[in-house]
């Protein structure tokens, strides 16, 4: 055979297998359009298997009756989550092989994307109300596949993924939108509906806005400016990488989520128990430094620096910020009962000493010597417990803290009275 008839014969069989994927297009197109939704995945199926050698424009048409069927089904409210995956897989590739952006193909699937998209976010909402916060995250996540523009879906599916403990879901979606640069510090037009009571949003739309408004239908018409989320989620992927035990990463974001958060003091002070746990002294020292002189007179940052100098076996130092802390808020609850706790650190280490001394006189005289100890050290930390007491009747931790001193001490009268209060 002569090259001629091998051009020829290639030629013969390319024409054949065109035909025959138009042929099943056309009748995938008919099986979509009366809704022979087995009919048309067969057709489908058909032209699958040779859509490698199809033109661009044949395998357009093919990913958007892809689309197409979807979207039925998804009317229908048939197998909605396999459809809504599909539909939007379908008009993804549709948009890498179709280059006429004004192509009918392309204005379809958008409109259908648009009210499918109206569906997923309607479905989020009603997850996300009845606390189905697993089943949100993957609908905001949808939302955002089928309407990229729209990022805030994927802050709502970041949010929701928190929610459910997807801290992975969550980071991973935060981080896409830092890489997006989103900042969530958008603007639009409200009013609110007169039947139904509630606000709508208008989008950018101020015109349509009015129009509701001067017809009748809406009033107390607003321009609402949300500000930057942006902090948020700086703050939220510390949060995250805390929570997954990813230290380098928190030390990374941390710096720059307080270039976001200058006067965040929680921030400030999730920095510091950074540095506490890598056993950075003079990074903690130095941050402790400037979070009181932001907040020289804040009880709760004072008691928060005594909590993690604790932590850190600092005592002397403790026992300085619980101080600052009542100094400020007598009434300062957790600052007196750790305090407490505080003083009655020696505690277990005089009762080991107690036990390995044995009978004789002179074992007999250190024993006494430290019974008087913790003796002591009950009665100090009796007052801060008696205080957090005054202040909170039902503390239950300082509540059985006391009754065990009590009887350590023989207060018979007092554990009497605690008791009483029951």
């Amino acid at each position: 055979m002569n090259n001629k008839h091998i051009y020829l014969l290639a030629a013969l069989m390319i024409s054949g297998v065109s035909m025959a994927q138009k042929k099943e297009l056309k009748a995938a197109e008919k099986a979509v359009k009366k809704g022979d939704v087995v009919e048309a995945k067969a057709a489908l199926k058909t032209v699958e298997a040779v859509l490698a050698n199809a033109s661009d424009a044949e395998k357009a048409q093919y990913y958007a009756l892809q689309g197409n069927l979807a979207f039925a089904q998804i009317e229908k409210n048939q197998e909605f989550d396999d459809n809504v995956d599909a539909i939007i897989e379908a008009h993804k590739n549709l948009r890498k092989v179709e280059t006429n952006k004004g192509s009918k193909l392309l204005k379809v699937a958008d409109e259908e994307m648009s009210v499918v998209s109206s569906k997923v976010v309607n479905k989020a909402i009603e997850y996300n109300n009845a606390k189905n916060y697993k089943g949100a995250t993957k609908r905001f996540n949808q939302a955002y596949l089928m309407q990229p523009k729209d990022t805030v879906y994927l802050y709502y599916a970041a949010s929701t993924a928190i929610s459910s403990k997807d801290y992975g879901t969550a980071s991973d979606y935060y981080k896409k939108l830092i890489d997006l640069g989103y900042n969530g510090n958008e603007s639009y037009y409200t009013a609110v509906e007169k039947t139904s009571g509630e606000s709508q949003n208008f989008g950018k739309d101020s015109k349509m806005r009015d129009l509701m408004v001067k017809q009748g239908t809406h009033k107390d018409p607003k321009f609402v400016k949300e500000e930057s989320k942006r902090p948020e989620i700086f703050k939220n992927l510390v949060f995250l990488y805390n929570q997954e035990g990813k230290t380098a990463e928190v030390e990374k974001m941390i710096v720059e989520a307080r270039k976001v958060n200058p006067n965040d003091m929680n921030l400030l002070l999730t920095h510091m128990d950074l540095y506490l746990k890598s056993n950075n002294m003079g990074k903690y020292e130095e941050l402790a430094k400037e979070a009181l002189a932001k907040n020289p007179n804040d009880d709760v940052l004072l008691y928060n620096l005594g909590v993690t100098s604790y932590q850190a076996g600092k005592y002397d130092d403790a026992k300085k910020y619980y101080e600052q802390a009542i100094r400020i808020n007598p009434k300062s609850e957790n600052a007196y009962l750790n305090m407490a706790f505080l003083k009655l650190q020696p505690d277990e280490d005089i009762t080991n000493k107690m036990n390995k001394l044995g009978m004789s006189a002179a074992d007999n005289k250190k024993y006494e010597a430290f019974q008087k100890q913790k003796h002591a050290i009950y009665r100090d930390a009796m007052n801060d417990l008696e205080k957090v007491i005054s202040i909170n009747p039902n503390n239950q931790e300082a509540i059985q803290t006391l009754r065990n001193i009590y009887r350590a001490l023989e207060m018979n009268d007092k554990l009497k009275a605690l008791d009483a209060k029951k």
